[in-house]
């Protein structure tokens, strides 16, 4: 997923950086799911969001570390963007449940990172066991891969 950030910009010019690296790059497989925004205030989210499933009502949420209702194990990686859903709303989404995903650009909740401990495992070894590998944008720039 490409993005353009404006760095400089003035009456006579202006300058951009352009990223057009990918967030899901190798065999990967989505579907659709019932996102619901737990947070308690309007929110967006973007590609890359790690999400997790609420195990009362089978809808994924954000995953966070301190959340009880099953949503603190990372099940997927957010693969739409969600713009202004509402509290205790739902949306369908689509969500990548395997398959290999850029690290450098998995978002995680406040704290929490790819080495964050969660039940004698860390994050990347629970993306792992979904099916999901998380692998460096820097691995992939070798003669070989292209």
């Amino acid at each position: 997923m490409s993005s353009i950030t404006t760095v400089n910009q003035t009456e006579n010019q202006v300058q951009f950086n352009i990223d057009q690296s990918k967030m899901f790059i190798w065999d990967n497989r989505y579907e659709n799911v019932t996102f619901r925004n737990l947070t308690g205030g309007t929110l967006s989210y973007a590609v890359g969001t790690v999400l997790g499933r609420i195990s009362a009502t089978g809808k994924v949420t954000e995953m966070k570390s301190a959340a009880t209702d099953g949503s603190e194990l990372p099940i997927g990686i957010l693969a739409t963007v969600i713009t202004d859903l509402a509290t205790v709303s739902d949306v369908v989404i689509n969500m990548c449940t395997a398959g290999d995903v850029a690290e450098e650009k998995l978002i995680f909740n406040g704290a929490d990172v790819i080495t964050t401990a969660e039940q004698a495992r860390i994050y990347r070894d629970w993306l792992q066991l979904a099916g999901i590998k998380a692998v460096l944008g820097t691995d992939l720039t070798g003669f070989d891969n292209q």
